[in-house]
């Protein structure tokens, strides 16, 4: 109680006045859209920038109800879409990682499969798709549904093997089954991490519909967005990005009912960062090292992928087996260096930019309590659109262009880092802020130890970014950049070269492991 009294006080709410905090919340964060809104329609009448590059808010809301009954068909139609694959991929991870809690050997070879697959960007995929099942339903809900399971299933492994030891000692004491421990001990103790997870699946569900629609639909929100920029329509491409964060956002908030009718305390911030990343999860290999154990998993899959690509029919059209990308990537070390090269170049430039952002947004939302909520809003709404959604808008601003792809890479960065940003300046304990207040000590000193304790998740974050940011290079790659292994991962589609795409695929892996690696090594290293 006197925590939520020093809330109201900091965020300017009478003392007085017992404001419930979903009427809080709701007038702060209806004030920072009403903010943005404001300050948009400012920008455009102060600059005089033509529509065509920016329209201003009431440009976008006449394009909208001038095209009404196509954008509310393409809604409902990706909506649709969303929704199925975010169940799927919902469905399939929570009894996979139900799966793995259960059985040790088979999460043994499994985790270190599933980080060695997420270390490549999941979007890559796509075309691989596109030519096997062609431009249907079932092959934009499959890539909705890989893209989101992941998440889900690593949130709900960590969520059970989380258990307290000393609940399931109680219950084994009194003889217990089973099912009466999974009951009252795993499932109430997963839940959390469990929604956790599947808060993080959102995003990436709507991403991977619009991905499907932009390179292979006709119809829906991202053909209308493609269709928009044929037409230089600018308002209502901008018309469209607002239906697609108003679509995440529907199902993020039916996410955040059901946590609230669950009725727990997660004792932190509404936003979870991806467990995957967090050190703890590394040592589910208990004795064994993650290194060999991947490296068993790795060859495992290796040997099933060699398997398929002999045993397929027509195999050779969309999956080179790994003796021939081998051999392509020998053959021609030129052409996969240059599109290397590329591809890191938009990376770190975006990387740069999207750090920058990212940290300073974190910071203003971890130390000034009365902004917290507006900035909150406006990740929020970040967070619930897919990064691939910004590709229209700079392909109109920027053409073709180093400068696109590497805005693009750090709209793909920008939000795991402004998470671990502020989650982990809110990391020093009460006690020592206390402290801090009573020997009245140097602010350049405080933020030192503050940095101390948010290193961690900060890294955490970074860690995330090196999947996104690489996931955000090649989508940059398929539209607004003119180099980089993306263009080779689009030869599957284009001229049905399996070899080269799976090749650019193979070095992206190595690139990401490598990253991964290194990032990972400092994380551990900074742990106090």
């Amino acid at each position: 109680m006197l925590e939520r009294t020093r809330h109201r006080i900091e965020v300017g709410w009478p003392a007085s006045v017992a404001v419930p905090d979903w009427v809080r919340v709701g007038a702060e964060g209806a004030g920072a859209v009403l903010a943005l809104l404001v300050g948009w329609q400012a920008v455009v009448w102060l600059t005089g920038l033509p529509a065509v590059l920016v329209p201003a808010p009431f440009d976008v809301a006449a394009a909208v109800s001038a095209h009404a009954d196509l954008v509310l068909r393409d809604a409902v139609y990706t909506g649709g879409e969303i929704v199925l694959g975010w169940l799927t991929g919902v469905t399939v991870g929570m009894v996979l990682g139900f799966c793995m809690a259960a059985s040790r050997r088979l999460r043994l070879f499994l985790y270190p499969l599933l980080i060695a697959v997420r270390i490549v960007p999941l979007v890559v995929f796509a075309p691989v798709f596109i030519v096997v099942l062609g431009p249907t339903l079932e092959m934009r809900i499959l890539l909705a549904a890989i893209l989101s399971f992941f998440p889900v299933v690593v949130a709900t492994l960590d969520g059970l093997q989380s258990v307290p030891e000393e609940q399931v000692a109680l219950l084994l004491s009194v003889g217990a089954t089973r099912w009466q421990r999974l009951a009252h001990v795993h499932l109430p103790n997963a839940l959390p991490s469990a929604v956790a997870g599947v808060k993080i699946a959102t995003p990436l569900a709507v991403e991977g519909v619009v991905i499907a629609e932009f390179l292979a639909a006709s119809k829906g929100v991202g053909h209308g967005m493609v269709s928009a920029v044929d037409r230089l329509d600018t308002a209502l491409l901008f018309g469209y990005m607002l239906v697609l964060i108003a679509i995440g956002l529907a199902v993020f908030v039916a996410v955040i009912a059901l946590e609230r009718a669950v009725s727990w305390d997660t004792g932190g911030d509404a936003f979870a960062t991806d467990q995957l990343w967090t050190p703890e999860s590394a040592s589910s290999g208990g004795a064994v090292t993650t290194g060999v154990v991947m490296g068993i998993a790795l060859v495992a899959l290796t040997v099933g992928w060699e398997a398929a690509a002999t045993a397929v029919p027509h195999a050779r059209l969309f999956l080179a087996g790994p003796q021939t990308v081998g051999d392509v990537l020998l053959g021609s070390p030129a052409l996969f260096v240059a599109a290397t090269v590329a591809t890191l170049e938009k990376l770190a430039a975006g990387w740069a930019l999207g750090a920058t952002v990212g940290i300073t947004v974190g910071t203003v939302a971890a130390l000034f309590p009365r902004l917290r909520t507006g900035v909150y809003t406006y990740l929020v709404g970040f967070r619930v659109m897919p990064v691939i959604a910004f590709a229209p808008v700079l392909l109109v601003w920027f053409g073709v262009s180093f400068a696109a792809g590497a805005l693009l890479v750090a709209a793909a960065v920008f939000f795991p880092i402004a998470i671990g940003t502020a989650t982990g300046l809110r990391q020093l304990p009460e006690t020592q802020r206390d402290l801090f207040r009573l020997v009245a000590a140097p602010p350049h000193r405080t933020a030192l130890v503050r940095l101390r304790y948010a290193a961690p998740t900060l890294l955490a974050g970074c860690k995330l970014s090196i999947v996104t940011g690489l996931s955000g290079a090649i989508v940059a790659e398929w539209f607004v950049a003119a180099d980089g292994l993306g263009l080779l991962v689009l030869q599957q589609t284009r001229t049905f070269q399996p070899a080269l795409s799976f090749g650019a695929i193979a070095v992206l892996f190595a690139c990401g492991s490598v990253l991964f690696a290194l990032t990972t090594l400092l994380q551990r290293s900074l742990r106090w």
